[in-house]
Order: C-alpha cells, then sequence, then structure tokens
C-alpha cells in the first residue's frame, strides 16, 4: 500500500464511504452453531511487527467486516422490499445513513485524538470495526429476526477478532 492509501483512510472514513464495494469482496471464514455464526476477522500472515503491517492488517479487518456487513444489510433491505412497504424502506434507508454518519464521525474523533501518532489509523479503524460488528448485530436483531419462533433470515452475527 502506498502512504496516499493511508491518507486516505479518515477521508473515507469522514464520507462515510467506500472505495470499492464490500459486497463484491468474500466473506471471512465462520463457525456455525446453535443458530449463530462467528465471522473470524484476523489478517493471517501478516506479522504486525511495523506500522506498515498494523495498517494492512487492520485494512484486512476493516475488509473483512465490511463484506459481513453487506451482507447483513442487503438481506434486511430485500426483506423489506419484498413487502412492498415504502414507508418501512424510507426508514431503514435513513437508519443505514444514520449509521454511516455515527461511524464515520466516531471514527474521525479517534483519528483527531491519535493526531500525530503513527497509530492513529489503525486506533481509528479499529473502532471503525467495532462500530460496524454493533451495527451488524443491532440490525440483525431489529430486521432480520422475528419475535415468534420463525427462524432468523440470517443467523445471529457474532465476530472473534483475532490480534
Amino acid at each position: 500500500m502506498t502512504q496516499l492509501h493511508y491518507r486516505l483512510i479518515p477521508l473515507v472514513i469522514l464520507l462515510g464511504q467506500s472505495l470499492y464495494s464490500y459486497a463484491e469482496t468474500p466473506l471471512p471464514s465462520s463457525v456455525l452453531k446453535d443458530n449463530a455464526e462467528t465471522f473470524e476477522i484476523a489478517c493471517p500472515d501478516n506479522p504486525q511487527q511495523t506500522t506498515i503491517d498494523m495498517n494492512d492488517c487492520i485494512s484486512t479487518k476493516r475488509d473483512a467486516v465490511k463484506s459481513v456487513e453487506a451482507k447483513y444489510i442487503s438481506t434486511a433491505r430485500q426483506r423489506i422490499v419484498e413487502t412492498k412497504d415504502n414507508q418501512t424502506l424510507d426508514a431503514f434507508e435513513a437508519e443505514n445513513k444514520a449509521w454511516d454518519n455515527l461511524i464515520a464521525t466516531a471514527s474521525q474523533a479517534t483519528y483527531a485524538e491519535w493526531q500525530g501518532g503513527t497509530i492513529r489509523g489503525v486506533k481509528s479503524t479499529d473502532r471503525e470495526i467495532k462500530l460496524i460488528e454493533l451495527r451488524i448485530h443491532n440490525q440483525w436483531q431489529n430486521w432480520l429476526r422475528y419475535e415468534d419462533s420463525t427462524p432468523p433470515l440470517l443467523p445471529e452475527p457474532l465476530f472473534h477478532n483475532v490480534e
């Protein structure tokens, strides 16, 4: 990765947009057990001995979480679209915009807190990852499972972050 890439990380976080589609990124490895899917968020084969290694690793982890996010959000969106309830779809889209803004703002705040340190990108992206994981689980609770005995559309998302 180039130095330019690391300068773009805060800009991407600030805008709440990605440079490429995470829906196309493969899902991380996972284990399905008891109606829950635990995704392994890791960066194998990365020694994490230098700042560049750490930045590469955290970017790999973010890409993995973003691919899970894309899967869960698109499944929820599809469920709502199938109901032909435009009011609910509009509310869902507004919720997603709010999540995007929250995650971007919080990540940028962490970046500002660590300004001047080489670890600022890692700290900012780590916070972004944790908030995305929270978002995925929250949206699963609200949009992909039912209050009765109907099975959820996707298993409960859990995350195992490998250091």
